[in-house]
């Protein structure tokens, strides 16, 4: 499954700081346009003779991205953004109060930012710890957030698909220390530092690293299970059930974007979401058959022999090249893709919070009702099943009709987690 982050790319260009202005420092603020708003970050650092520019903005999911084409005219301190959609190009000038005023010019429009300089030190609302521990023998990474006025709690968030390393869920965790909770995220095996190979694990191997990363939080913090909470989005929230049935002692599980189905028939539903309106509606069915057929292939499902006869019946169809068919002699079989949540949330009676996006382009949209089916009347009544409207898989807000440009993660999605914690 994919876990759709607001990533940008960029280049490595960087230039000679003029003598002059001296843009070093931290620059905080609020960009509003119509209904939409989202917080600004930009980390200056002088490094020798160059600048080196971090954008973060939380609500956005966005951590220490380094902008790129960095250059100073006159006393102007230019830099760009690249999405995948805009390029985002910055022009800043610094006034007597020391406030950095900036032009973000973004296709072909111009919107003004005034950024406050902060003091790094005193804004600071939380600390960090990097930490290693061991797990089936492997040597894990992860970064453990101390917020200023600690409730006592703790929230681990769980790793989830792909070669994604803790950088992905970064924003999340200093939001969750700012809310007061200790949060510990991890490279996943075989990412960022991490030992191991994450392709060749199973679930449940996966889980194991994550069951360990808990007994290292409750070992080295003092902190007890029951003051330990999980959170995971998308196959991380399909590892949550399981978790929590391994260690059951732990307070809370919040299960974010979760397929009600086995994970190939997940990423099945995006394919065809993204391929529906350009096959057409009397052929998707059966392109939808055959792409689902080289998912089960890839997951040891069905063996070659049977995926290579549906190829031969229907390569003259004229949806055919729409079908991602990969090397069938260079295949990597994944056996993660025939894992589905749904055993583990039978009559799983952990409290346990389910948020789903109106708009979720890669699950199933009726999988918050599905888990609810098989939680059953058993489950834990402080359970509650939460569908933001608006929201996509990566829980953004979208149809953002005001600043089109830029997303942030849907206004409720802190809001509906902090608040149910609260009652438990």
């Amino acid at each position: 499954m994919k876990y759709i982050y607001l990533f940008f790319l960029f280049s490595f260009s960087q230039l000679i700081i003029a003598q002059g202005n001296d843009f070093s420092g931290l620059y905080t603020g609020t960009f509003k346009h119509g209904k939409f708003k989202t917080d600004v970050e930009f980390d200056i650092q002088a490094t020798d003779e160059f600048y080196a520019i971090k954008f973060n903005s939380l609500s956005q999911n966005a951590f220490g991205i380094p902008a790129g084409d960095i250059k100073v005219e006159n006393d102007t301190l230019k830099f760009a953004l690249q999405s995948d959609y805009y390029r985002y190009d910055f022009s800043s000038t610094l006034n007597k109060n020391n406030e950095l005023l900036t032009v973000l010019h973004v296709d072909g429009n111009s919107y003004d930012l005034k950024l406050k300089k902060e003091n790094q030190t005193e804004s600071a609302t939380f600390k960090s710890k990097d930490i290693r521990f061991r797990s089936e023998g492997l040597l894990l990474y992860g970064t453990i957030y101390y917020p200023e006025n600690h409730n006592g709690k703790a929230i681990y968030i769980v790793t989830s698909s792909g070669n994604q390393d803790r950088s992905g869920s970064r924003a999340e965790a200093l939001l969750l220390a700012k809310a007061g909770y200790i949060s510990f995220h991890i490279d996943k095996r075989g990412t960022g530092i991490s030992d191991g190979n994450w392709e060749m694990s199973s679930i449940p191997e996966l889980c194991a690293d994550d069951l360990h990363a808990l007994e290292f939080l409750h070992q080295s913090e003092k902190i007890d299970f029951a003051d330990i909470g999980i959170k995971g989005s998308s196959q991380g929230g399909t590892k949550i059930p399981y978790i929590l049935k391994e260690q059951p002692k732990l307070a809370f599980g919040i299960v974010v974007s979760c397929p009600a189905s086995t994970l190939w028939e997940s990423d099945l539903n995006y394919w065809k979401n993204r391929n529906a309106e350009v096959i057409g509606n009397a052929d998707i069915a059966d392109a939808s058959e055959l792409q689902g057929a080289v998912f089960q292939y890839i997951a040891e499902i069905i063996s070659r022999e049977d995926l290579e006869k549906k190829i031969e019946v229907n390569k003259s169809k004229t949806w055919f090249d729409k079908v991602w068919i990969p090397e069938l002699d260079q295949v990597d079989f994944d056996k993660k893709l025939d894992y589905s949540p749904l055993p583990y949330f039978e009559h799983n009676t952990s409290p346990m919070l389910l948020i789903q996006g109106s708009k979720d382009e890669i699950i199933q949209l009726n999988s918050l009702e599905i888990i609810e089916k098989t939680i059953g009347k058993k489950g834990n009544k402080k359970n509650q099943y939460t569908e933001l409207e608006g929201a996509n898989h990566a829980m953004m807000q979208l149809d953002n009709t005001d600043f089109p440009y830029w997303q942030s993660l849907h206004p409720k999605y802190m809001d509906s987690m902090l608040k149910w914690i609260k009652t438990l």
